[in-house]
């Protein structure tokens, strides 16, 4: 024993190193360390030497069991280990991956962390920790304890009878099912121990690196511990029995929220680390890495014990690799990792890596837009939607020009509306040629064709190529279906129109018509772009064509699931190309068409091409599907899957062929076997058997008809009409008939209609049918009318001039068949609902499904963003089900120092550091609770699975996360954390995974198919999203992403909670509905029923269901009734508060009278007496505080307005603005800065004369002094700072420079005399927010027409300046400079300084001197009496003895003075003392004697308590003193800081001087 007790003093001499922790929380914490020893929640420690299976916690006294953890210890080499743990968690059974379970390895200890609220850390040694949500209070049972709080009673106390903790813990023994184990017997005290190892123990315990544990967690009983292991140890496990204790205090003690310092040294418990780690006492559990170098910014745990990297380096997770700096970190794209430096290529974007993060190029690239399946369009910005018409169609035109227009004939071919087939295709250029291709082309043979501007070959029997000179090429697919494929040139952006959008790279105005606003169906915008005016309009169809036959359903999902097959042919483009969207429209068209695999083919073949033009040539794909194709060439032609540049043809042997310099994506097809060429017959011959050309036309007949310059390449086909009449015409209508017009006569195909008014007519030949008279244009109803006449159309509905209509948050109003619209800035919405569907800011919709916390939205993005961001929002779902589907979810906001958690249907408000307010609202609203933030991000939870959040415009791309990046372009919203674009959804989401640590997800199966007996159910209960109780809202919102998305949703949820599902996905498409004024009252007592009569007291009837929500209201956390943002349309049960219980209690969900108080997001209800209630209901304001109902400032805007500030309630500042009296006193104007206009310095006057002088006039430049001030109260307050009186003013906003403001739209008031003022709470629209305002003034001099001139002997312009610093203490320094702007000429005798004995005068300095008395008002209150002693110092004064004059400067015109009272009670007296010092020096020359005097003035004025009118008319006045004083010259420092702030209520900042 000696000699361990000798090692172990040797040890402690050696210094303890120190370490700073990380923020840490208290917790619910049971624990087990060491040789048998226990802590249970509530801080019983006790040593219990059991070597059996023990129930460790389990939650008992619950009637379900969450969990249940059991534990055994075993002897390993005379050390005490914890062998075994089994732990069930919601019905598992660990060790087991579970969903809602997270097993990591954090820091030195294998963490689980269970969502239930169980937190459990084991070091896979000794110790072993649990940590409980405190909802388990009182419900637990095992060696833990109850979790009463209360020591010792029910754990150690039974029936009144004491227990030993042997006795307690053989209590907890749960034996196997063959199992006997022996209990422990009570092991022998050892006498005169405890004196021999007290010093080690407590010497180590209360060292320095746990001086701040020692005040947190009571030491004694760990030292007691200590000496009891070491008394019980023998000499070899010394440092183990040690050790432990000491490490389990260091835990207890970051627990409880301390510190602990580094107190192992290399002799003392050392501890190795892998790699170049660092072992910290207290280092962060959230190690940075290079995949997420951000994971320590959201660290809520406490600090933990292990290897941690050193500061400045993060963990390379990528290659495990240890701890690098960040610039070293490897980058990842699609699976493969990149070196520093490196970079890949892809279709129009290369990047580079740069310190883990993609540093990216986007390279202008031609877009494509495609028409497949006959119905399936995707547009150039890639917008994906179905159109099923019935009529020609212009696919895209320049919107401006006629120089190219490519007409599409979609018809009906099958026997229902949905199968529509691609007929033909038309291009009709500038000159007026038009190229047509039909389907009836497919007898023709191959052929290559040039005119001036086009050139059309053939590369494979299945494609027909198309290419112009000026950009745009067309790929035609005839086989197995005519399906094209437009390629347009990046010259053309921005300038296109037509089903394929804008190319403009944002999809979210995809839908916008040559009327001015964007549609809200494909139906709808489809019909807009119609050629012809007897064609029906297409309609909204909701049919899902696999719910007809389960044979065709059965075949479509074996053959369209190749497309999302992991290991199927398709499987190597799944990171380029999503295949979800091309598998939709598989299921689509082959449960839909009469030629089922034709169309499964197509359907097909369209993701080989997508793949082909991303650089992914898949081969291979048609061996097991499609394999017809491949067997059907013609003789002499065999099948090819890459074909990409032109073929050998008996043409190219005779003259150049110009197709082969042009540059296609690969197609499929039968070509020419290597040798042969193709003739004109489609043969491929030898080349001798080839036939000659002459001119381009080969000797024998051609199948190519010129006419009139007109080309058209289809096969002839004539209508057999044997039973046909002509069709009778309405008045004023008149029926022409080609069949017996004379040539050129133009038939029904350029009837005009309303809707076709400003299209132009593509004539390809003459259609008999009915037409209007001149000047008139069909009405759509059979009818005509006059063009003047025609309404405006939106979404199907007419509306008449002048008629208005809301879009968006726009108003628009119905003038000359065109909407015009106002501006405002509209906030988006990112939408996360039900089963983890997400659609992002810019409208692209993804489904993911992930089990750990994920960043939903943040302003944190790249290098760049990472030290200027704001805000971060995670959220983290709650599974249940066997499918892994999400029940509810777990929101975090971070915003400044503050974090709101919203989870169980609570809000829990959590502030990080001291110091700030709170920087949200939070509200409820229906079944919403709403976060409302003052930096404009709006949050909209059901409480559920569905988060709602919308974010201002100012924030467009600067967002990250799953949200998207608020760009307007929905194709880069999967931008990974690491800045790369990607295509997978998977890689996409996982890279925003919080903790690096936590498992990536994975695809899930389709809930639907593994839950077969569930969908016939979820398709039922779902149709009432497609049925006529949504019928008003199918015009405005697409109604089948919603439906699916509830079928999706219905059948993965199997355990329960079914309902829940179903009800959620509904109200996600009502709340859509409501976005949009829609409001739908879809709830009913059978289908998700709202009670609100639960709420209801007895006998009355305050709460009601609103089906489209309610304005904002008086609650109690919002008493004033104002919210930031006005929302529309959220559902719920809403209260109608009486006139005597107006305000809305959110947690009684009652109407009150009084709501008690609210700080930082807590409520303590009336009544109750709380200590700092009263000291934070205040108003601070730079830096000072303000108590209810005090004045903060009293003064003026220079403009003749009065402007007086107090502490309103719930420490708000109020203003009020008022014009000011009349008075001949100055003012000091109100500019917000914290500099005072200068003071007018009195001298003696000179001769004066008068000079006369021309007024000179001009305009200023425009300004915008004033920035926009956030939230209701604030907005754009303009004030003149570049001449006193301005004759005019101009306003304009910054953003809409040439639009006045009567156009823009907002309320704001333009004034010569005040400026401009625009007010937040008098906006309109969703945002309620001021734009940013410019104005400028036409100024004329301050002289009057005639001016005087001073005549001083030696010219002089004093001017004084008050600099004044805000004070929060009692103590206030000002400093007056007094600077000298003429020359002056001073020859000192004198070049050294010293202490002298010279005459002092002390002189009483007036404050002003005026030609007119002055009035200056002082108003003084205050709570406590003090007394402030204010210094000012004057730089030494110079003064020349000459004639002066009085010169009264101008103040110069700053911005933004406050001038502040300060109040005192009425029994109190403020004794202001000032002294002021002003060094004298005389000196001599020749010429002339200046003199420099040295003044010290003392004066002290008592201001009376009760607010007091002072009237001062002053004159010179001087009282001289003659005293004999010494001479000492003093200058300022620089500023110095030598002491640091400590928290504590005792401690603060001491700076001291020497």
């Amino acid at each position: 024993m000696e000699g361990i007790y000798s090692k172990l003093q040797n040890i402690l001499m050696a210094h303890f190193e120190s370490a700073a922790g990380n923020p840490s929380h208290n917790g619910r914490v049971c624990s087990t360390w060491g040789n048998f020893h226990f802590k249970n929640f509530d801080g019983d420690i006790f040593y219990f030497p059991g070597v059996c299976n023990y129930i460790f916690a389990s939650n008992c006294k619950s009637p379900y069991e969450d969990f249940n953890i059991q534990i055994r210890r075993t002897m390993v080499e005379n050390a005490t280990v914890i062998t075994h743990v089994i732990m069930r968690l919601e019905g598992a059974v660990m060790p087991y991956s579970h969903m809602g379970v997270l097993i990591e390895r954090s820091n030195s200890y294998i963490k689980v962390s269970a969502k239930l609220g169980l937190t459990f850390l084991w070091n896979e040694e000794d110790a072993l920790l649990v940590e409980l949500d405190k909802k388990y209070a009182n419900q637990t049972c095992g060696l833990c304890g109850d979790f009463n709080g209360i020591p010792t009673n029910n754990e150690f106390i039974s029936q009144n009878a004491k227990l030993t903790a042997v006795q307690f813990g053989n209590r907890q023994k749960i034996d196997g099912p063959t199992e006997q184990c022996d209990d422990p017997i009570p092991s022998a005290v050892l006498m005169n121990c405890s004196s021999e190892f007290a010093s080690i123990c407590k010497t180590v315990l209360t060292s320095e690196a746990f001086t701040s544990c020692n005040a947190l967690v009571d030491v004694q009983d760990y030292i007691d511990t200590c000496i009891q292991d070491l008394c019980h140890c023998d000499t070899s496990m010394a440092d183990f029995c040690m050790c432990n204790t000491f490490a389990e205090y260091s835990r207890q003690c970051a627990h409880a929220g301390g510190q602990p310092l580094n107190w192992r040294t290399s002799e003392l418990c050392p501890k190795s680390c892998p790699f170049n780690m660092q072992h910290q006492e207290c280092g962060s559990p959230c190690s940075d890495t290079c995949s997420n170098p951000e994971r320590s910014a959201l660290c809520e745990d406490h600090c933990t014990d292990g290897c941690t990297c050193p500061p400045g380096m993060v963990f390379d997770d990528i290659n495990g690799a240890g701890c690098i700096p960040r610039k070293e970190c490897h980058c990842t794209y699609e699976g493969e990792t990149y070196a520093p430096g490196t970079s890949f290529s892809s279709k129009c974007r290369s990047c580079t890596c740069a310190g883990g993060e993609w540093t990216c190029v986007t390279q202008s690239c031609p877009a494509t837009c495609s028409i497949e399946g006959g119905s399936h369009i995707t547009t150039y910005d890639e917008k994906y939607y179905s159109f099923y018409g019935d009529c020609s169609y212009v696919l895209t035109k320049l919107c401006d020009s006629n120089d190219f227009t490519v007409l599409g004939d979609i018809h009906k071919c099958g026997l229902t509306d949905t199968e529509t087939c691609l007929k033909g295709v038309a291009i009709s250029l500038s000159g007026g040629q038009t190229v047509i291709v039909s389907t009836v082309y497919l007898k023709l043979n191959y052929f290559s064709l040039s005119t001036a501007n086009v050139t059309i070959f053939r590369p494979s029997s299945f494609f027909i190529i198309l290419q112009t000179t000026f950009g745009l090429q067309l790929q035609i697919q005839i086989v197995p279906l005519m399906q094209l494929f437009i390629n347009l040139d990046p010259s053309q952006k921005g300038q296109t129109c037509g089903l394929c959008g804008n190319f403009n790279d944002i999809q979210t105005d995809d839908f916008k018509t040559t009327s001015g606003v964007i549609e809200g169906t494909s139906a709808a915008f489809g019909n807009t772009w119609k050629t012809r005016a007897d064609c029906p309009d297409a309609k909204i169809t909701f049919e899902n064509p696999c719910t007809l036959s389960i044979e065709n359903d059965k075949y479509a999902q074996h053959w369209c699931g190749l497309l999302s097959d992991t290991t199927g042919p398709f499987a190597e483009c799944h990171s380029t190309v999503n295949p979800e969207v091309y598998q939709k429209n598989c299921m689509f068209d082959t449960c839909n068409c009469e030629n089922t695999e034709d169309c499964m083919c197509a359907a097909l073949s369209s993701y080989v091409r997508a793949c082909a033009a991303k650089g992914i040539l898949l081969n291979g794909w048609r061996n097991k599907v499609c394999t017809k194709y491949t067997n059907t060439c013609p003789k002499s032609l065999e099948y090819t899957y890459n074909v990409d540049s032109c073929q050998p043809t008996c043409r190219s042997l005779s003259e150049p062929d110009v197709t082969c310099n042009i540059k296609f994506v690969p197609v499929d097809g039968c070509t020419c076997v290597n040798g042969t060429y193709m003739d004109e017959s489609g043969k491929c011959v030898p080349a001798a058997s080839c036939p000659c050309y002459y001119k381009g036309m080969p000797l024998s007949t051609g199948e190519v008809i010129h006419d009139n310059g007109v080309i058209q390449i289809h096969g002839s086909f004539h209508t057999s009409c044997a039973f046909c009449s002509l069709p009778v015409c309405a008045p004023p209508m008149v029926y022409v008939d080609c069949g017996n017009a004379t040539a050129g006569v133009t038939g029904a195909e350029c009837q005009k209609s309303c809707q076709t008014l400003d299209m132009e007519c593509y004539k390809t030949h003459c259609v008999s049918g009915c037409i209007c008279p001149p000047n008139y244009v069909s009405d759509g109803k059979g009818g005509c009318i006059a063009a003047e006449e025609c309404p405006c159309v939106h979404n199907g509905d007419s509306y008449r001039p002048g008629e208005s209509i809301r879009v968006g948050c726009n108003n628009c109003t119905c003038r000359n068949r065109k909407w015009h619209c106002s501006e405002e800035p509209c906030l988006e919405t990112c939408s996360v609902y039900g089963d983890g569907h997400y659609t992002t800011f810019d409208g692209k919709r993804f489904d993911f499904e992930g089990d750990c916390e994920y960043v939903l939205i943040q302003n944190y993005c790249g290098r760049k963003g990472l030290n200027q961001g704001t805000f971060r929002v995670i959220t983290e779902n709650i599974p249940c089900g066997t499918t892994g589907t999400t029940c509810s979810k777990s929101i975090k906001v971070f915003l400044g120092n503050y974090e709101l958690v919203l989870s169980d249907g609570h809000s829990d408000v959590i502030q990080r550091s001291p110091g700030g307010e709170m920087p949200f609202q939070i509200r409820s609203m229906g079944i919403y609770m709403v976060v409302d933030t003052t930096v404009g991000l709006i949050l909209m939870w059901d409480k559920k699975t569905s988060i709602f959040i919308k974010l201002s415009p100012s924030f467009q791309g600067h967002v990250c996360g799953l949200c998207g990046n608020y760009d307007g372009n929905g194709n880069n919203d999967f931008t990974t954390r690491s800045q790369s674009v990607v295509g997978n959804v998977l890689e996409f989401a996982n890279s925003w995974k919080v903790s690096s640590t936590c498992p990536n997800a994975n695809q899930t199966k389709d809930p639907c198919t593994a839950n077969p007996y569930r969908k016939s159910w979820a398709q039922k209960q779902c149709s009432i999203i497609t049925s006529e109780v949504f019928a008003k809202c199918h015009s405005q919102v697409e109604p089948n992403e919603y439906y699916q998305a509830c079928v999706d949703d219905a059948c993965a949820c199997d355990t329960g909670g079914d309902c829940e599902c179903f009800c959620t996905a509904v109200a996600a498409y009502a709340q859509a509905c409501n976005e949009l004024d829609i409001c739908i009252s879809w709830r009913t007592p059978s289908i998700c029923p709202l009670f609100c009569d639960y709420y209801n007291p007895q006998g009355e009837c305050e709460w009601h269901y609103k089906p489209c929500g309610a304005p904002c209201m008086k609650t109690c956390n919002n008493p004033s009734g104002k919210c930031l943002h006005e929302l529309r349309g959220l559902e719920g049960c809403y209260p109608h508060c009486p006139k005597n219980k107006p305000y809305f209690d959110e947690e009684t969900m009652a109407c009150v009278s009084n709501c008690g108080c609210y700080e930082n997001g807590k409520h303590y209800k009336p009544g109750i007496t709380i200590l700092f209630c009263f000291t934070e209901c205040v108003c601070i304001y730079e830096g000072r505080t303000y108590n209810y109902t005090d004045m903060i400032y009293n003064t003026t805007d220079g403009i003749g307005g009065c402007i007086v500030a107090t502490c309103g309630p719930n420490g708000t500042l109020q203003r009020v603005v008022y014009d000011c009296p009349i008075s001949t006193s100055p003012t000091t104007p109100f500019h917000f800065s914290t500099t005072p206009p200068a003071t007018a310095s009195t001298v003696t006057s000179s001769p004066t004369t008068s000079v006369c002088v021309h007024e000179v006039c001009q305009w200023s430049e425009w300004y915008d002094g004033s920035p926009l001030i956030p939230g209701f109260d604030g907005g754009d307050f303009e004030t003149f700072t570049i001449c006193r009186n301005p004759e005019k003013i101009q306003c304009r906003a910054e953003k809409y420079p040439h639009k006045s403001i009567e156009e823009i739209g907002q309320v704001v008031h333009c004034n010569v005399t005040y400026g401009l003022i625009c007010r937040n709470e008098d906006q309109k629209g969703e945002l309620h927010i001021c734009l940013n305002y410019q104005v400028k003034v036409f100024c004329c001099d301050d002289y009057s027409h005639c001016q005087t001139r001073v005549t001083p002997t030696v010219p002089e312009e004093i001017t004084t300046t008050i600099t004044q610093s805000p004070a929060t203490t009692t103590s206030e320094t000002s400093t007056f400079t007094t600077k000298l702007t003429s020359p002056v000429t001073i020859s000192p005798t004198t070049s050294c300084c010293k202490n002298v004995t010279v005459p002092c005068q002390t002189t009483k300095t007036p404050y002003s001197t005026t030609k007119k008395p002055t009035t200056s008002t002082i108003s003084t209150t205050q709570t406590t009496p003090y007394t402030e002693t204010s210094t000012m110092t004057y730089t030494p004064k110079i003064q020349t003895k000459h004639k002066t004059t009085t010169i009264e400067t101008i103040p110069p015109r700053t911005e933004n003075i406050h001038s502040e009272t300060t109040s005192t009670p009425k029994q109190s007296i403020q004794t202001e003392t000032k002294t002021t010092t002003i060094l004298t020096v005389t000196t001599s020359t020749s010429t002339a004697t200046p003199t420099t005097t040295i003044e010290t003035s003392t004066s002290t004025s008592t201001l009376t308590p009760t607010p007091t009118l002072i009237s001062t008319t002053s004159s010179p006045s001087t009282t001289t003193h003659v005293t004999a004083c010494e001479l000492e010259l003093c200058s300022w420092t620089d500023w110095f800081d030598v002491d640091f702030p400590s928290s504590g209520t005792s401690q603060g900042d001491f700076e001291t001087y020497q």
